[in-house]
């Protein structure tokens, strides 16, 4: 909490210049206009005032998963102490190799790699949602993937292997397009969060489930 309090102090630190330039000069009208006064602000003030923004949205969307991750900190070390699986390294390097295959793989329609990587259970459902798409001449095209940051925040260590399981807080970002007809109808590229699980196979692990930051955080 002080660390979020920290950094709100100073951002409006930082932004205190840019404040006082746009709500200044009361009674002037608020149209674009041309100034003939130059060096009132310094270039740097602005960099450091959008980078301290950014820095505060970065920390905030990141909050509650980093709680989460302290609540089950100690059981992931426990968890390793019996079971090399549970390698908090091995696995996140693990999550990402998997999330850039999986996207991929959708991307392309592969159902093929898709199986090789998702859970029965969800592996069905994906594939009727392409077998749709193709009928439909329809298809998600992902571009320019990209993966933040990837937390454990919950885990479930049986005495069965077969029932391991772990969510992972997943930020990313990519060019998402929809297609259809061979024509683009729809195309967004923005960061956002989701909260995927996997679950173990062997000393591999397959994505089974996905919900929206929404789902979890609420």
């Amino acid at each position: 909490m002080k660390k979020g309090i920290t950094f709100l102090i100073v951002f409006m630190l930082m932004l205190q210049p840019v404040f006082v330039r746009a709500g200044g000069g009361g009674g002037h009208s608020s149209l674009p206009h041309t100034s003939h006064q130059r060096g009132n602000g310094s270039p740097l003030v602005g960099i450091m005032g959008v980078s301290a923004c950014i820095g505060m949205t970065v920390y905030w969307r990141r909050k509650k998963a980093r709680l989460m991750y302290q609540e089950i900190e100690e059981n992931l070390l426990e968890a390793y102490s019996q079971d090399t699986f549970w390698n908090e390294k091995n696995l996140k390097n693990k999550v990402r190799e998997q999330y850039f295959i999986i996207q991929n793989a959708w991307s392309n329609q592969d159902l093929k790699i898709l199986k090789q990587h998702l859970s029965e259970y969800l592996y069905e459902q994906w594939q009727m949602k392409i077998e749709w798409q193709q009928f439909q001449e329809q298809s998600k095209l992902l571009e320019h993937i990209q993966l933040f940051k990837v937390m454990i925040v919950d885990l479930h260590d049986a005495i069965d292997n077969h029932q391991d399981y772990f969510w992972v807080y997943i930020e990313r970002k990519m060019q998402d397009s929809f297609i259809e007809g061979g024509q683009v109808t729809d195309s967004h590229n923005e960061t956002f969060v989701e909260y995927w699980k996997f679950i173990r196979h062997g000393n591999d692990i397959l994505l089974d489930e996905m919900k929206q930051q929404d789902e979890v955080e609420s």
